[in-house]
């Protein structure tokens, strides 16, 4: 088994290759990829020391499975020369998730739409993922209808360059920090909300809104579902949180609610203590809390959700995916 992992030396990548360690076969032979800067690296995969090939189509070779985190240019460039090798590519970019044909996969939800014809898997969008995922179990009780999920994105969600203007920025008097203009973002981070997360498009809604929209819809199979979204940008490193407001067709009971939620695979619900982001970095599941009826309708549930954008928004999605190919 051959597995290669494309744009190793990012955030995502690094925990790619961690998940890779925990929940894959010791005997898998691992490939590392990455751009020309990091070309000759050397990292650790298994305790056996591993030098970084550029990505480039003379380097490319049949593998079983290649994960993709190397930004949507690359995938469009490169994943189809991994599938023309025989390789099935999971590719955690946005390129091609809501291509009709490439099924948009969420381990625990939706995996069975991989068939014996399927080469290229899309990774949803991590703020999607986690939503989604406590959505799910609620879904299948009571019939979601629609739902006005607004999402407190973490600083990592946008890369290694986010977090290091983040932890400059930290380091400012509030003086500074407000005449702070080279920051990453197009206002400071550090200690602040930006009410926006994404890049703004015709319609007054962003990308990382409209992901919401489109994703929710294909990954959960409710073409009709109606999304209203909202996203924002936090000043926290790791850690993607949503309070969601979903409507359902069928009347809601707290307990069964909850009991749904804590009896799905991958969510825990906490009851007794806030789940915050802190909570949910290096934590595998979804953590939902705050859970409670609408004040106008039973049909209505509100909640807050959490989650490590880096491991099941990301690369712990992606390694599972990978993990069902082998056993599949």
């Amino acid at each position: 088994m051959k597995i290669a992992i494309v744009g190793a030396t990012g955030l995502v990548g690094r925990n790619i290759i961690k998940q890779c360690e925990r929940l894959l076969p010791q005997d898998v032979e691992f490939h590392l990829f990455a751009s020309t800067k990091s070309a000759g690296e050397i990292l650790t995969v298994n305790n056996q020391d591993l030098t970084i090939k550029e990505l480039s189509s003379e380097n490319i070779e049949k593998y079983d499975i290649a994960l993709f985190s190397a930004g949507g240019e690359r995938s469009k460039t490169y994943a189809e020369n991994f599938i023309s090798q025989g390789s099935y590519v999971i590719d955690n970019s946005s390129v091609f998730r809501l291509q009709e044909e490439v099924p948009l996969v969420v381990y625990g939800i939706n995996q069975s739409e991989i068939t014996s014809n399927t080469k290229l898997i899309a990774n949803p969008n991590c703020t999607t993922m986690g939503l989604v995922m406590a959505l799910k179990p609620l879904h299948d009780k009571f019939d979601l209808v629609s739902m006005t999920p607004v999402a407190y994105q973490a600083v990592s969600g946008s890369g290694t360059a986010a977090l290091s203007s983040l932890s400059k920025e930290e380091s400012l008097d509030d003086k500074s920090l407000a005449e702070l203009k080279d920051g990453y973002y197009t206002r400071p981070i550090a200690r602040n909300v930006i009410p926006l997360a994404g890049n703004l498009l015709d319609n007054g809604y962003s990308d990382e809104e409209m992901k919401f929209v489109h994703e929710s819809k294909k990954i959960l199979g409710i073409p009709e579902l109606v999304v209203e979204p909202s996203n924002a940008r936090v000043g926290v490193r790791t850690g993607h949180g949503v309070f969601c407001s979903a409507v359902f067709e069928k009347n809601i009971n707290t307990d069964e609610a909850i009991d749904e939620l804590n009896n799905f695979e991958g969510v825990q619900y906490w009851s007794e203590t806030l789940a915050t982001p802190l909570d949910a970095e290096n934590n595998y599941d979804v953590l939902v809390s705050r859970l409670r009826i609408g004040l106008s309708s039973p049909k209505i549930i509100n909640f807050w959700c959490v989650s490590d954008n880096l491991l099941k928004g990301a690369a712990l999605n992606a390694v599972q995916i990978a993990k069902y190919l082998i056993q599949k």
